[in-house]
């Protein structure tokens, strides 16, 4: 629970411009702030000041509190922006001289309909609650705010002490405004209410009579726009919870000495045949890649990679049933030795357990992880119709087919897989960069492919975004279940990542 300003648009539109006149598509956290001040100078809890009013000084400390504290989370409904071009045209009662010697009444042209429809309630939140005394102004002041924006969009503010919906976007204090993504809103900064206030005075100061005289063209004069006493704050959407793991536990065996990365496809492939031996007739098709016709293929199955420090790992996909699991688990568990064509592998000792989402250390500190592919990865498909179509697109589209029951896009054939790269983007995925491999030997990368087919393995760094945690054993590619396209770990400073990520 998180203490919350509420706003509920009464119309079920809000309305406001920024910069130039451009539709403001949320009212920021200065906006609010601006609302409760003007409620606090003007309303039923004003105080005389001469012959006009001001804030008491329980509503200073509860504003001065907001330019302290910026929300920690902002909740933003959906919303549909009207940005119509139509204009609406009214006379304002100024002259303007037509010709060479008419005069007449300027006619003003506006935008008539700039708007965002809201389907819900904006919410400014806090982890912390305020002090005692700036929750009670604030519940006061709340309540004499008619609109935010223009006056065509009134709203009902109210104060939440117990606001238990999740922000949609949460307060980088860290972020880096040139780079990266999320809304930057305007937030009320200290001096905001001085600001404010000052600018009102000056306004309200009577002109002289000289440049009060009337002229032959007149045109509307905007009061200026204040910006002293704001910032930029940069509000992050709240990542989704990342996707289940592609494989829910990883069995690691210790070996007597490391397989070299042009050897690992074919070494894995005789770990497979090894494990599918050690069960017999009846080994599931999880493991061996054989499914019956008409039989749905899992987006995983049971995959076999070699890791750093002479050691090899079984990965388990989640979507193995018990019996299949105990059978593997067992044949796990026998093996002893294992001929390759490079020579005999040793096992040594009893294999350990870990889970796949467990399985790397945590990030170093003040770090930003990133994936290599190790040794290469290879196209799952050949490059699809219709467009361009590069080795990143190629990656995206690889790291979309091992988590895709969970991205997910329509379509069916190339239209499908540019669907899927393109949904691998937007849930965070990052391909920093991807160079072909030039070597004559393909078939050490992948085990079983057309000989007609044309064979591209990569090398690739990337970023997974929210789809999977930083400590998740994974591989992409099309031999990711035996030897190829391993993703491990890199952990980069933050200021280098984000420049690189530019």
């Amino acid at each position: 629970m998180s203490f919350a300003i509420v706003a509920e648009a009464l119309l079920g539109v809000y309305r406001g411009h920024v910069g130039a006149g451009e539709v403001d598509q949320m009212p920021s956290p200065a906006r609010l702030h601006a609302g409760l001040l003007c409620a606090a100078a003007q309303g039923v809890r004003a105080v005389a000041d001469g012959d006009g009013l001001q804030p008491c000084d329980a509503d200073r400390d509860a504003l001065r509190w907001l330019e302290e504290n910026p929300p920690d989370g902002i909740t933003v409904p959906d919303t549909l922006s009207n940005d119509s071009a139509a204009v609406a045209y009214r006379r304002e009662g100024l002259i303007v001289k037509e010709g060479a010697k008419s005069l007449g009444e300027k006619l003003i042209g506006k935008p008539a309909v700039g708007g965002v429809a809201v389907n819900g309630r904006f919410a400014w939140t806090w982890e912390q609650s305020p002090p005692d005394s700036v929750v009670a102004a604030l519940v006061e002041l709340c309540a004499e705010v008619p609109y935010l924006g223009t006056s065509e969009s009134p709203v009902r503010l109210s104060v939440e002490a117990d606001w238990e919906t999740e922000p949609t976007h949460l307060l980088d204090r860290d972020a880096d405004l040139f780079t990266g993504r999320g809304l930057d809103l305007a937030v009320a900064a200290t001096g905001r209410v001085d600001a404010l206030e000052a600018a009102y005075r000056a306004a309200g100061v009577a002109p002289r009579s000289a440049s009060d005289a009337h002229a032959v063209s007149e045109k509307t004069l905007r009061p200026p726009v204040v910006t002293a006493g704001t910032g930029i704050g940069r509000y992050v959407p709240r990542d989704p919870p990342p996707a289940p793991t592609p494989w829910a536990s990883v069995h690691v065996l210790t070996i007597d000495r490391p397989v070299p990365p042009e050897q690992r496809v074919r070494s894995a492939v005789a770990v497979h045949r090894a494990l599918i031996s050690r069960i017999g007739d009846g080994a599931p098709a999880i493991l061996t890649g054989v499914y019956e016709s008409g039989v749905r293929q899992p987006s995983n199955r049971c995959a076999i990679h070699f890791l750093p420090e002479s050691r090899l790992a079984v990965l388990l996909p989640r979507e193995m049933s018990d019996v299949d699991l105990a059978m593997v688990e067992a044949a796990v568990a026998r093996l002893r030795e294992i001929r390759t064509s490079a020579g005999k592998l040793r096992v040594v000792g009893a294999p350990r357990v870990f889970s796949a989402d467990q399985f790397w250390p945590e990030p170093a500190a003040g770090t930003e992880r990133w994936w290599r592919t190790d040794p290469v990865a290879v196209p799952d498909c050949r490059p699809p119709r219709g467009g361009r179509w590069s080795l990143a697109d190629a990656a995206a589209l690889s790291v979309a087919f091992v988590w895709r029951d969970e991205i997910g896009a329509p379509g069916r054939g190339d239209a499908h897989y540019r669907g899927l790269a393109a949904a691998a983007s937007e849930r965070g995925v990052r391909v920093h960069s991807a160079v072909r491999v030039m070597d004559g030997d393909v078939g050490r990368y992948v085990h079983n492919y057309n000989k007609s087919a044309v064979i591209q393995p990569y090398r690739a760094m990337l970023s997974l975004g929210a789809l999977t945690g930083p400590r998740t054993l994974a591989a992409i590619g099309q031999s990711r279940h035996l030897g190829g396209g391993l993703l491990m770990p890199v952990d980069l400073p933050v200021d280098i990542a984000r420049r690189l990520a530019r």
